[in-house]
């Protein structure tokens, strides 16, 4: 058997235990954390095992997003604005592929490669160690900022894993029915409607469907208590459908209300079906290309880990002078991409044909999402000496002879020497 042999046969089989293999690897990543402290090296492997499962998962995503995609419309789950997003640039840009799945993977790997290099040259290896990995990172995120024109990064670079594997392996095995039954009937009384426009055209040409089998996969749903529209051939559940209670688990609802219809479930479905601002924008511009202050604030946040471990290489870990540096960037980078959002919408005309420039949802997310990781300066430099660390030592040590908690208290334990000695565990 080939490679490429190998590689589908082992696609196609991922894609018929979708389920089985995620609940393997949330198994596995759980266990990761009681590693540590259970035997010597146990961080080592526990961090080794962790990163395998990071590098298999950013392959299994790509499959699992492949599988979703060549699902039929009515059967295809809903994107999010974050993976519409890198899926576009994923996929017409080759820089932009490159650079984000090495970039990924570097993260997947960095506190593997710390630790190894703790191991085997000491503290002032793991030093030059990190260092290079910062710069690595640096150059990777201002490619990516090339990339894109000029667009701010998003975190993670690549899309996330948003198909629920039960649901995938109904719909996939519901499409396989269908195609079974098409092939068997052979007629054309279930043929699809004439496309009513261009965009039907293009839709069709994209995912190689036939009017049959099209046809096929519409009578199979209507089956499944849904109607189709007479004019535009949309597909939409019927309103019976939505009020009863119980159902099928896996059925195509099961994502509101972890797959039992409620008496809400009719608003959920009609609300999830709203069009907003983000489902009319072309991916590209769900970002919107950084400028002036914005770009400058990109940048600064981009160096700002590297200043930060050349500036620890200088003057120690511990010392107030790194941490107060990387603090006072990192809150500048926060405050001017913050400022340059404002000032972009107040300086557009404004009324009800000219709306305000406000930011999208994915930048708003990912502004939070630089906003919570000023959290992590409680576990850094001299805030951790001398408060943090004296906090949690004294927590673990006020509940270790209690039940159950003490196994949290065991783990505090655990942990905090590792934060004493990586620079990854808090980064």
């Amino acid at each position: 058997m080939t490679v490429s042999g190998a590689l589908q046969h082992y696609e196609a089989g991922l894609v018929a235990n979708a389920s089985r293999i995620a609940s393997i690897e949330s198994t596995l990543r759980t266990l990761t954390w009681f590693l540590p402290g259970r035997f010597q090296d146990a961080e080592v492997a526990s961090e080794g095992l962790y990163s395998v499962l990071n590098l298999i998962s950013l392959y299994h995503d790509s499959i699992l997003h492949r599988a979703a995609s060549s699902l039929p419309a009515p059967l295809r789950p809903p994107s999010s604005s974050h993976t519409r997003y890198t899926r576009h640039f994923t996929t017409h840009s080759k820089p932009y592929n490159l650079l984000a799945h090495s970039l990924s993977v570097v993260q997947s790997l960095e506190l593997l490669l710390e630790m190894v290099a703790r191991k085997k040259k000491g503290r002032e290896g793991a030093e030059k160690t990190v260092i290079a990995i910062e710069a690595l990172k640096a150059l990777l995120r201002l490619g990516l900022m090339g990339a894109t024109q000029g667009r701010t990064g998003v975190q993670p670079p690549v899309a996330e894993r948003e198909v629920d594997p039960a649901l995938l392996e109904l719909n996939r095995e519901r499409l396989a029915r269908v195609r079974r039954a098409a092939q068997k009937d052979g007629s054309e009384a279930t043929a699809a409607p004439k496309p009513q426009s261009a965009a039907d055209v293009l839709l069709r040409q994209e995912h190689g469907r036939t009017d049959l089998e099209l046809g096929m996969v519409q009578a199979e749903v209507e089956e499944s208590e849904f109607w189709t529209g007479a004019r535009t051939g949309y597909v939409r559940p019927t309103l019976a459908s939505l009020r009863r209670e119980g159902g099928d688990p896996a059925d195509p609802l099961a994502q509101f209300g972890g797959g039992a219809r409620t008496k809400d479930a009719g608003k959920e479905y009609l609300m999830s079906r709203v069009l907003t601002i983000e489902d009319v924008k072309r991916p590209q511009d769900l970002v919107a290309k950084a400028k002036g202050i914005k770009r400058l604030a990109e940048i600064i946040w981009i160096l700002r880990p590297l200043i930060y471990v050349l500036a620890m290489r200088k003057y120690g870990r511990r010392h107030t002078l790194p941490y107060l540096l990387s603090l006072s960037l990192e809150y500048l980078a926060f405050s001017l991409r913050s400022t340059s959002t404002t000032r972009l919408a107040s300086d557009k005309a404004s009324g009800p044909m000219l709306p305000h420039a406000t930011p999208s949802e994915l930048e708003r997310q990912e502004t939070s999402k630089r906003g919570k990781m000023f959290w992590w300066y409680l576990l850094r430099g001299p805030v951790w000496e001398s408060w943090t660390r004296p906090q949690l030592e004294g927590m673990a040590r006020r509940f270790e002879d209690k039940p159950v908690i003490g196994f949290v208290a065991t783990l505090l334990h655990d942990y905090v020497p590792l934060i004493d000695e990586y620079y990854y565990y808090t980064a």
